[in-house]
């Protein structure tokens, strides 16, 4: 049984997934930047965490977050984010081959 069917689909979910949310972060991002923060100090629009961001790409989301992050102009200036996203895609692509090999005939 081939599985590139299965991974090609859930990739595309994933990376619709990621360009979602990157378009939400950037929205809330700039909406912060305009309202500032309130009395007690927090952002007034809630951002999606680095973390989950991470995630999408790591469950096979890259290409849509790589996609959205230059059509959206956003997580492309910080150094330390890039190094962990392209970590994160490294590690997919890595780990869909190892399945690819082992699934092999």
């Amino acid at each position: 049984m081939s599985y590139l069917p299965i991974i090609a689909a859930e990739m595309i979910l994933a990376s619709a997934v990621a360009i979602v949310f990157y378009w939400w972060d950037k929205r809330a991002a700039k909406k912060n930047e305009q309202a500032g923060r309130d009395h007690a100090g927090r952002t007034v629009h809630s951002r999606v965490p680095e973390n989950t961001l991470l995630l999408i790409s790591l469950l096979g989301g890259w290409p849509g977050a790589w996609w959205a992050s230059q059509k959206f102009r956003h997580k492309t200036k910080k150094v330390s984010f890039r190094v962990q996203f392209w970590v994160a895609t490294v590690l997919n692509v890595c780990l869909i081959a190892a399945f690819i090999w082992f699934q092999r005939e």
